[in-house]
């Protein structure tokens, strides 16, 4: 660790001052902070003759011996980093009953979430299972294939609620404010599939005029396809924003060259315009 110069020294402790009046209206976060660094302010003041204005005297700092100012430094870059990271949280809600509050979710909340993504996975299997054969048989209409793609990217939506709410619930870190997220992540994954379904059915696939989706589509690969777009719905949005973006990039080249204007006719020595006849001779118009 560099030593603090005079000057330096003299900054931290206008910065530790000036956090100090933001934990005060930081919450319970901040109090707690403030607590807990008390003892440190109280006996660098002390021993560096600090006043209620909370300046360091002039001279005070190069006059500790090198080990002394060593470790008020240590002292004083612990408090500051202590209350830099409670200000920084201070604008959360601090109402306990805010769905934003910052706190862990309750027992019912996890078994209900538990208990939820399993009722909900079971019900898309049965779904998937109900209707399996005939959205995989060769006279598949539009709507049979479109409502597999809708259980397919529910299913994977659902499979990422288990697999994300398992890891938080393990790990001791599942907030109460991201109850929504899991709630509808099954409804966001249908969406997407849905999407991501038309994307390929319209744009990439292209399929023979008078054909039934079961003739021009690989169904059990765009099935599939639906499910992880629905356990991967981060990176799916990315792509549609990706897709998306090239398009609009066509859009405005051809929007560019469109507005282009067209060469004007050419002019001879006395301003008019020349024009050629049957027999090859030119012309002149005077304008």
């Amino acid at each position: 660790m560099r030593p603090y110069s005079e000057e330096q020294a003299q900054a931290a402790f206008e910065q530790l001052r000036q956090l100090c009046e933001e934990a005060v209206d930081a919450g319970e976060a901040g109090q707690r902070v403030l607590r807990a660094i008390e003892p440190t302010a109280q006996s660098l003041q002390q021993k560096l003759g600090i006043g209620a204005d909370g300046k360091l005297p002039d001279g005070a700092w190069s006059k500790l011996p090198a080990p002394d100012r060593l470790d008020a430094q240590a002292r004083l870059q612990g408090a500051l980093d202590a209350l830099t990271s409670a200000t920084a949280a201070s604008d959360e809600p601090q109402d306990s009953g805010s769905l934003m509050y910052r706190k862990h979710a309750s027992n019912p909340w996890i078994y209900a979430l538990v208990i939820g993504s399993v009722v909900v996975v079971a019900l898309v299997i049965w779904g998937i299972y109900r209707y399996w054969d005939v959205a995989t048989s060769a006279k598949a209409t539009e709507s049979q294939v479109l409502r597999m793609v809708f259980l397919m990217g529910a299913m994977g939506g659902a499979i990422h609620w288990m697999s994300s709410l398992v890891n938080f619930i393990g790990n001791g870190n599942l907030l109460r404010r991201w109850i929504p997220y899991y709630v509808l992540a099954p409804f966001q994954g249908a969406a997407l599939a849905m999407l991501v379904y038309l994307l390929l059915r319209v744009g990439v696939l292209a399929s023979p005029q008078n054909a039934g989706p079961a003739q021009s589509l690989n169904l059990l690969g765009l099935y599939a396809f639906a499910g992880l777009t629905g356990l991967f719905a981060k990176q799916a949005i990315e792509m549609l924003r990706d897709v998306f973006a090239v398009i609009f990039k066509k859009i405005e080249a051809k929007d560019k060259s469109g507005a282009a204007k067209a060469p004007e006719p050419s002019t001879g020595e006395s301003g008019g315009t020349q024009s050629a006849s049957k027999d090859g001779s030119t012309k002149k118009a005077i304008s």
